[in-house]
Order: structure tokens, then sequence, then C-alpha cells
């Protein structure tokens, strides 16, 4: 999920370069946040719609939602609510776990673009993580058509979910739910989503997992998954459907000294 911004303001890449490698990393110190963040400010008058974009990027890292949605929504507008905006917006909300959003943001990106690969690949990312799965699969149809020559990545889970859905293995709003659980339990440790992975097993039939990669220690992910298991148990509704026919679980991606004898 990189954001984007346009080759030709040169300062504004490298700023954002800058903020998706923190975000992989588990975010920046403090004193590189204020750094970019006086960077992003001096390029206002020249650049306000990168600007916003770059000091929405930061409030990510600070957990500051509000500050995300002001920056952003000021950047939409700025551009004319330009595709490449509403995709760094999308960008934004999916790390913050706001997955519904975020796709409320794609498909706003995609009426301006529909044919732009980095909007089409943001929609199809945001659709998946946003339990949308008969309309992830649509767009990667769309994909299919417009790259026949490098077929999505994405297509396979797509097609395969979308399909447990229309044999009601489970219903696209139950696994909706239990992913808005997950991320709620993101946001309350004040972490970024750095990336999700849907896989089927190919022995279980309707069996999906979905990998939810933040950047903790993999104890941190230990107890962010206790926390799921706790609440996702306690509701029949839930254990029934979608049950254990699609599990979110969360990875943790940082090494911290001691973890290795409290994940053993």
């Amino acid at each position: 999920m990189p954001y984007d911004v346009p080759a030709r303001a040169t300062k504004a890449t490298e700023l954002v370069e800058r903020i998706n490698a923190a975000a992989h990393a588990g975010g920046a110190n403090d004193l590189a946040l204020k750094r970019i963040e006086q960077e992003a400010q001096r390029l206002m008058a020249a650049a306000p719609v990168d600007a916003h974009t770059v000091l929405g990027a930061v409030a990510v890292l600070r957990g500051r939602a509000d500050e995300v949605r002001r920056h952003h929504r000021i950047a939409m507008e700025q551009s004319g609510r330009s595709a490449e905006a509403c995709r760094n917006y999308s960008v934004s909300l999916m790390r913050l776990g706001e997955m519904v959003e975020a796709f409320d943001a794609a498909r706003d990106a995609l009426r301006h673009a529909p044919d732009d690969g980095d909007v089409l690949r943001q929609s199809i990312l945001a659709a998946l993580g946003a339990a949308y799965f008969l309309e992830a699969r649509d767009l990667c149809a769309r994909w299919s058509a417009l790259f026949p020559e490098t077929p999505s990545p994405h297509q396979p889970t797509a097609d395969a979910l979308a399909s447990a859905v229309e044999r009601k293995a489970f219903r696209e709003e139950s696994v909706r739910e239990v992913l808005g659980i997950a991320h709620d339990i993101q946001r309350g440790a004040k972490t970024v989503l750095v990336g999700s992975d849907f896989s089927a097993d190919p022995l279980i039939p309707d069996w999906f997992s979905c990998e939810l990669t933040v950047p903790l220690s993999p104890a941190g992910a230990v107890d962010l998954n206790e926390q799921l298991a706790e609440r996702v148990t306690i509701r029949p509704d839930l254990m029934a459907d979608p049950g254990m026919k699609f599990v979110p679980t969360f990875i943790g991606t940082r090494i911290d000294v001691g973890d290795a004898e409290r994940t053993a």
C-alpha cells in the first residue's frame, strides 16, 4: 500500500518514500516525523496537494485519525478530487484499519481514472480488505481486460472468496464484522497495518486465512491475536458465520529483545 505522488514532485516523492519506509519499519521517531512535517510545510506554497498528502501520511504514523482525514480531504478538494489524491486517502485509511472507508475512497479514485493501474490495484486491495469479495473479483476481471499480459496476483484469491460467498459458505457481512473487530484491536494498539494477505487452504474447502501484518514484535502480535479470539468467541453469530471458515491473524514483523522467549 505505497503512497503515490507525481513524478515531477521530486521533493514530495522523497518524503513519501521516507514515510513508506517508516510505515514498514514500524514508524519513525518523533524527531524524524517532525523533520518530514517541516519539509512538507515548506512545500505548501508550491505544491499544496502534495504537502497535505505528506502531512496526512505522517498523521497516520502518529495515529491521529482526525488529522489524517483533514489533510487528505484538503488534498482532494484542492486537486479537484483527483484519482491520485483519492487513492492516497485510501492508502492512509487502510493503514489506519478503516477498511470500508478506504474502499469508498478507492471507488472514488476509480470513478476518476477507471483505467489507471495504480488506482485499480489499490481498489482491489481495498475491496479485499473491506470484505467486498464479489466486487474484488469484478475488479480483478477489469484488470485482466486492461493488462492481459500481467495478471493480478490477487485474482485467484478474489475468485475463491467470491465463489465461497456465492455458495453461502459465509456472508461478506459476517467476514466484514470479524475484520472490523481485528482492526479495532489494531487501532487500540496504536499500530498501523503494513499489509494484508489472503490465502485459501487447498485441502480444506471454503477455508481462508487473512494475515494482517503489523510492525510489532511477534509477541505483540500474539497479544493482539488473543484479544481477537476473545472478542470473536463470545459472539455466537460470528462463531456460526464465518466461524473457522475465515480466520484473520496478526503477524508481527519486528524482533525485540527477549521476544524469542515470549513466543516459544
